[in-house]
């Protein structure tokens, strides 16, 4: 998935009528995924009875959502585990589940031993087995729970995934130990899923997967993941389209065909290379060369001249050298990505490259990494920066997802940052902007509304008093 993400929970009103036994505590760390998977159990959790606390010494039910993805992330849930000895203390009958990447197939978790104050392990994506461990549930849910947990103020964009586990093998990765194989979501539940939630008011779904063009070889019938694209782009209401993250190695011309095509698909695409070097490639076990991969790229701009391209790479493998890295940088050159989430590599317990890591001559040092990770970033600082100059004076189409210190804040058909004033009431709107600034992470601009528009907005009762 994209680069990890920290996601505490954010503060909404308790709901003074309902007691310490039936609120519920959730803290989530990790990718898109996780985040969707903790939206669905709060709606879940919400749907047989409980309300949010904002702390977990409020709350008969805390539930931890983890990532193995780097070692920060787990140590930062360790943290967190440590943090709730004294609620466990102040409230023996506090029930606290780890949930998520910390925990392996079968609920199995090789921190179990170290995690006495944790009542049950879940493995990940099981909202159903967390919501039947809830001590004092009073409803049963009707229908499945979709990922959002607050439908009095829908999100205008809302990942949806579709597919679970991973069967690849790449050196370096855990989640294939920790999430499992592949399952892929049936389509007509996809398909129903996206029509419910688009409509209670979300504008823009992106599907999520491991590897999500991988999706459907293992339903009957092996559908694909364009078959998918083309059931959902119609959906009434929808205004965007996105999926991530992609392999290469699963990337096909009718998929790239079918993004160009559809009129809500996004012209984006989100196709981790990780390494420039062939080299490394074939230690990571990535199944694929620089020569395909830029071929790959090559065929897709091809076919959507305007497509914001962005990847993942990973500086520091074991047995990666100074000209392998330099080949990484002259790949970013030549390609000239929007955006790459770059990471130091992290060895994983269990994976191939944490072995080649304690050989001492593949072994990078810590300081190599560091400053190779800070080269590539300032090398991608430039090409963004040339990149995002290219809107200056243009009209951007901007979907409004909310406002962000004073100013609205959404995003183009690229998925590129803008921020922009208007005194009324935009989001979930697709707004022209024209591009008066730019930098490397954002734009800013001005709104190309008429007054048809904005008197609309009044009449609606959407302007804000400021």
């Amino acid at each position: 998935m994209q680069d990890v993400i920290f996601f505490d929970q954010r503060p909404r009103p308790d709901r003074d009528q309902t007691p310490r036994e039936r609120r519920y505590y959730v803290w989530t760390v990790g990718c898109q995924m996780n985040i969707s998977d903790s939206e669905r159990l709060e709606a879940a959790l919400q749907g047989v009875g409980y309300s949010p606390a904002t702390r977990p010494e409020d709350a008969s039910f805390v539930v931890l959502n983890s990532c193995s993805v780097r070692a920060s992330a787990e140590e930062r849930i360790l943290g967190k585990l440590g943090e709730l000895v004294r609620v466990k203390r102040q409230h023996p009958d506090t029930k606290i589940v780890l949930w998520g990447c910390m925990v392996g197939p079968n609920n199995r978790s090789i921190f179990a031993d170290q995690l006495p104050m944790v009542d049950h392990f879940v493995s990940p994506s099981a909202v159903d087995e967390v919501v039947a461990l809830a001590p004092n549930p009073i409803y049963t849910l009707d229908e499945p729970a979709l990922p959002v947990r607050d439908w009095s103020h829908p999100p205008v964009s809302v990942h949806v995934p579709i597919q679970y586990g991973c069967n690849m093998t790449c050196s370096y990765c855990v989640i294939p130990l920790r999430r499992g194989r592949e399952r892929s979501r049936p389509l007509a539940e996809i398909v129903e899923e996206v029509r419910r939630i688009v409509a209670r008011g979300a504008k823009e779904i992106t599907l999520l997967g491991q590897i999500v063009d991988s999706w459907g070889h293992d339903l009957p019938n092996r559908p694909e993941l364009a078959d998918l694209l083309e059931a959902v782009d119609p959906t009434p209401g929808l205004l965007r389209l996105r999926f991530l993250t992609s392999h290469p190695a699963w990337m096909t011309d009718r998929l790239i065909e079918t993004v160009a095509r559809l009129p809500r698909c996004q012209p984006e695409i989100n196709l981790p290379v990780q390494a420039g070097s062939d080299r490394v490639l074939k230690l990571m076990r990535r199944g694929y060369t620089v020569a395909r991969y830029k071929a790959l790229i090559a065929r897709i701009r091809a076919a959507i001249p305007d497509i914001s391209l962005t990847t993942d790479i990973i500086v520091g493998h074991p047995g990666e050298t100074e000209d392998d890295f330099r080949q990484t940088m002259d790949l970013c050159t030549e390609i000239g990505f929007d955006k790459v989430h770059i990471a130091a590599f992290s060895a994983r317990s269990g994976t191939r490259a944490a072995e080649q890591e304690q050989d001492p001559a593949l072994a990078i040092p810590p300081a190599v990494k560091e400053e190779r990770r800070r080269r590539l970033e300032q090398l991608q600082e430039q090409i963004a920066t040339e990149r995002m100059a290219r809107f200056l004076g243009q009209t951007v189409e901007v979907l409004v997802e909310g406002e962000s210190k004073g100013k609205w804040r959404g995003r183009t058909p690229g998925n590129r940052l803008v921020f922009f004033s208007h005194p009324a009431d935009l989001t979930g709107q697709l707004v022209p902007v024209e591009i008066t600034a730019t930098s490397p992470w954002s734009l800013q601009g001005v709104p190309q509304l008429d007054n048809s528009v904005n008197a609309q907005s009044k009449e609606n009762g959407l302007v804000k008093a400021r």
